[in-house]
């Protein structure tokens, strides 16, 4: 049963009306007006606090790189985040970011991309690509992971398809929050989901995608990855919810990764909703230590919790929110 406190979040989603935004083109774009006024949210004088942050310019692109204050593992974490490719970075992004310094001594690289649709796919890969060049010449490839939530997810793995297919190197590993993998809207299961999602609708979400292609063909795989290719990508760690309007994209690359042979941890937790993991509630500390886990395992570390550390297993696999 989920806890009190997913079910006072999924509350106050629907009281705010937070699908709403999605609904149709035209309310996403006058929630995009509506955001671009009150801009993006920066890190919190406690978040400079606990963190050692510099910012710096890397290709046009604003990059905030936050450090341990304490001992540093050495690991990196490329953090790509979410909003659909057309709302700034939140307060709740850096609370996550925070939380992936502390847990595993990491440092994190968070670029501010542009969003469309003021700009596509182009001038965000034109940034990526050169910050992404740095990390993998700076320090062993292996030790970083490329992770993002929702569109962000998306545009982690379109980044290391970009990088395999450019014979870059490439990371130690993905981690993919709810991630947004085909901007069509064309699975046939998005519908019945609809009733049961708080926070997604899919004309927003197809409307989304039209803009960050930019005249390009939906299909594209930097703005659709689940139509890139998987064979050679590194081994991916995937989070979705049942409750979650991406769930059927998920689903068919869980099959594609195991038609493929991409090493695959995917975790579908019941009745959760839309990046809960980024919310605090309980439900979000289990899929937190199951992400630390995942960043640790490919290492061969040991520091998982309790009957938490996933182990190795087929792209069929499911893990539910709670086991």
């Amino acid at each position: 049963m989920p806890s009190i406190q997913c079910r006072l979040w999924r509350l106050a989603l629907r009281l705010v009306r937070r699908k709403q935004r999605f609904a149709s083109a035209q309310a996403l774009h006058e929630e995009i007006r509506r955001r671009r006024k009150t801009g993006r949210a920066a890190p919190s004088p406690r978040f400079l606090a606990r963190h050692e942050v510099s910012v710096e310019p890397v290709a046009g692109v604003e990059v905030y790189t936050v450090r341990p204050r304490g001992i540093d593992s050495g690991r990196r974490i490329l953090y790509l985040h979410g909003g659909g490719y057309v709302f700034d970075i939140v307060s709740q992004h850096w609370d996550f970011i925070g939380k992936l310094v502390d847990g595993l001594g990491a440092t994190v690289i968070v670029p501010i991309y542009p969003l469309a649709p003021e700009h596509t796919h182009r001038e965000v890969f034109a940034g990526l690509l050169p910050l992404y060049d740095q990390l993998v010449q700076s320090r062993p490839p292996a030790s970083l992971t490329v992770m993002g939530d929702s569109a962000g997810g998306g545009m982690a793995l379109a980044l290391a398809q970009l990088a395999r297919d450019s014979g870059r190197p490439l990371p130690g590993r993905l981690v993919l929050l709810s991630p947004f993998l085909d901007a069509s809207g064309d699975n046939p299961g998005i519908d019945a989901l609809e009733p049961l999602d708080p926070m997604l609708s899919k004309p927003g979400g197809i409307e989304c995608g039209r803009v960050y292609a930019g005249g390009d063909p939906i299909t594209l795989p930097q703005v659709s990855p689940i139509h890139g290719g998987l064979q050679g990508l590194p081994p991916v760690t995937l989070f979705i919810g049942t409750h979650d309007i991406l769930l059927p994209d998920c689903r068919a690359f869980r099959a594609l990764a195991q038609q493929q042979g991409l090493p695959l941890r995917y975790y579908e937790a019941e009745g959760m909703f839309h990046v809960w993991m980024l919310l605090p509630m309980p439900e979000s500390e289990l899929a937190f230590a199951q992400i630390i886990a995942a960043v640790e395992a490919d290492e061969g570390a040991q520091r998982h919790p309790p009957g938490l550390a996933p182990r190795p297993v087929q792209a069929d696999s499911v893990a539910r929110a709670g086991e």
